[in-house]
This record gives structure tokens, C-alpha cells and sequence, in this order.
């Protein structure tokens, strides 16, 4: 197992292009959502708390993953 050193942030606007790219790849093996290709920003965005949106930072700056806050109902 490769070791891989990445910082925590806040995701901000202009890292979707690669958050897009991963949640992509993800949603490619079935098993991560119930959609098969990912929204453009505005729909994700819109789906998504503005609270809890973070991104694994690589040390060259690059986006390695991310978490992101989506609201459920409370019935």
C-alpha cells in the first residue's frame, strides 16, 4: 500500500472539475448512487448542504477525494 500525504479543506467552487471527474469514476461501478453519471455544478450544488463539503488535498494542490453533506427527511 502506497502512503499518501493530503490535507483536509473546504471544497470551494473551482475544485468540481476534479471532484466532478471522481464522483464520476465512482458512480461508473453501479454501486455508488442511484444515478449513473454526474450533474453539471448547479443541480450538485442545489443537492448538497453548504455545511461539510470537504476535499483530501494532494501536495501538488490536486483534488484525491472528497466528502460532501446531502439533506435527508426526518419521517
Amino acid at each position: 500500500m502506497t502512503k499518501m500525504n493530503a490535507v483536509i479543506e473546504s471544497m470551494q467552487r473551482n475544485d468540481w472539475k476534479e471532484v466532478r471527474a471522481i464522483y464520476g469514476e465512482g458512480l461508473a461501478t453501479g454501486l455508488a448512487a442511484f444515478t449513473t453519471s454526474p450533474t453539471k455544478w448547479g443541480a450538485w450544488n442545489a443537492d448538497h448542504l453548504a455545511i461539510g463539503r470537504l476535499v483530501a488535498r494532494r501536495g501538488d494542490g490536486s483534488v484525491a477525494g472528497f466528502a460532501a453533506l446531502s439533506p435527508v427527511p426526518d419521517t
